[in-house]
């Protein structure tokens, strides 16, 4: 892990190291996940596969500049096992969390199998207080010496994340974009491939430069110039009525409408909006995302 200053010149260095990177959308769904529990409406009754949503999380994969695959988990929700499964993955080289609410990181136990499938910890990238609430719930994990029994547990070393400070995974540049969800200040992540002096380079394969912007009400002022000149904005869009913590469609529409990335993609949706109506709503080069949805890579 590398840190500075941000670097957001885009096409100031050499070629990118790593190639065929794609971003894969692991869940988009809200909090209770679509369906719902005990709910009879059109979208959880649904037989579009684009209505079923699991919480939210998506994967970086790419290959590195030795010719090695990687993955890159943003968040880990509580379904991630199902996740993982649907998709064969079956690495994982580092996790960056977005924040600690539980539909974005219930499902931290799940990562235990991919240290006895590589043989090695796991890198967790967070904010102090994240981390600090991981190693409360996680005790079991952080603090695993203390358990009374030896046990299966994910063994994850833990990298404090300064939201002021990019750091480096896999040939990658993450620069924090600090984000309010409700009250509460949590961080998006603007993405972009590094050349072989650690600059950002030249040209930017797949979606990149990305900006993974999740549970979302506002962009305070200093974060909207990380997020100048992306390709691809992946961001909140929980419904059509007012909600306290996350941008209506409205609010979503207007904040990608000045972000103006080449293409964007709405997550974190709820039941009240069925995918096929809702994406037909949606302007020109941007669309609502579904579980399993992959921008970039070989497959676009």
């Amino acid at each position: 892990m590398t840190s500075g200053s941000p670097r957001l010149e885009v096409g100031a260095g050499a070629a990118a190291l790593v190639r065929e990177v794609e971003l894969l959308l692991l869940g988009t769904g809200t909090s209770s996940g679509v369906p719902v529990i005990g709910c009879a409406c059109a979208t959880c009754r649904s037989d579009d596969p684009r209505d079923k949503r699991l919480r939210c999380g998506a994967c970086l994969r790419l290959v590195d500049e030795s010719g090695e695959p990687r993955v890159i988990l943003i968040d880990v929700p509580p379904d991630h096992r199902e996740q993982a499964l649907r998709h064969q993955l079956g690495r994982c080289d580092g996790i960056v969390v977005t924040h600690d609410h539980v539909d974005h990181v219930w499902g931290l136990d799940e990562v235990r199998r991919y240290n006895v499938l590589m043989g090695r910890s796991i890198e967790i990238f967070a904010e102090p207080e994240v981390l600090a609430s991981l190693r409360r719930v996680y005790r079991h994990v952080f603090e695993r010496q203390s358990n009374v029994n030896e046990s299966f547990v994910a063994d994850l070393v833990a990298r404090p994340i300064d939201r002021r400070r990019p750091f480096d995974l896999c040939g990658l540049r993450f620069t924090p974009v600090p984000l309010l969800h409700g009250r509460l200040p949590i961080l998006g992540f603007r993405i972009e491939a590094l050349d072989r002096g650690g600059a950002i380079a030249r040209e930017q394969p797949g979606p990149l430069p990305l900006a993974y912007c999740t549970d979302c009400s506002a962009i305070p002022p200093e974060s909207w110039r990380l997020l100048a000149g992306i390709d691809t904005l992946v961001l909140d869009l929980l419904r059509d009525r007012r909600h306290p913590t996350h941008f209506t469609f409205d609010e979503a529409v207007a904040a990608a409408g000045e972000i103006a990335a080449r293409r964007t993609v709405f997550i974190h949706m709820t039941h009240d909006l069925p995918h096929a109506a809702t994406d037909a709503r949606l302007p020109a080069g941007m669309s609502l995302g579904f579980d399993g949805m992959v921008l970039g890579g070989r497959r676009e």
